[in-house]
């Protein structure tokens, strides 16, 4: 498909089974760097295996969020990330790998236009294939014990996915990322 083209969006062949190592290494990884990952509420997950999800989830860790919902949700989740992140060569290997969007946010681009057409047609399209999307609606990551306010992202997509597939069933599954010392 033409996005799969330009965002790396993995579906089948090695570009899938690049996915399925690298998430096996990052949960790996999880269980190493973490003593106890408790996961609550995967009955609400089942519950979606007929549609799309979109995963909003809390951003208190800029790293590690996304890799524990891509570690243990069980599914194929293509990020929104913030566009600067695929300047790093490193980085950009990797995003890749997993799918990932880059988003234009007027924080890192104040003065710039902020035309995010693509992304949005991106993801309306991941949605309408039955996939999974995973956005951090505070827009940002914090150490603050409080959500942030919250962007219209999520509703934008689950929204325009319904205008893009109408047939297609597009789930709302709030993640909440709480890191105990």
């Amino acid at each position: 498909s033409p996005i799969g083209a330009s965002f790396g969006v993995p579906s089948s062949g090695p570009t899938m089974r690049a996915y399925l190592v690298l998430r096996a290494l990052l949960k790996r990884a999880v269980s190493v760097f973490f003593r106890h990952v408790e996961v609550v509420g995967l009955h609400h997950l089942e519950a979606t295996r007929d549609g799309a999800v979109i995963f909003c989830g809390n951003h208190p860790n800029s790293l590690i969020d996304p890799i524990l919902i891509t570690a243990f949700c069980g599914r194929v989740v293509h990020f929104a990330a913030k566009d600067t992140l695929f300047q790093s060569r490193f980085l950009r290997f990797f995003l890749r790998i997993l799918g990932a969007v880059p988003v234009r946010r007027k924080s890192d681009h104040p003065d710039g236009p902020l035309d995010n057409q693509t992304t949005f047609q991106a993801l309306y399209q991941v949605l309408a294939q039955g996939r999974a999307v995973g956005i951090f609606p505070e827009g940002l990551s914090h150490n603050e014990s409080q959500l942030q306010p919250l962007k219209t992202g999520a509703a934008r997509i689950a929204f325009g996915t319904k205008l893009f597939a109408p047939d297609a069933r597009v789930y709302l599954l709030p993640t909440g990322h709480c890191y105990f010392t």
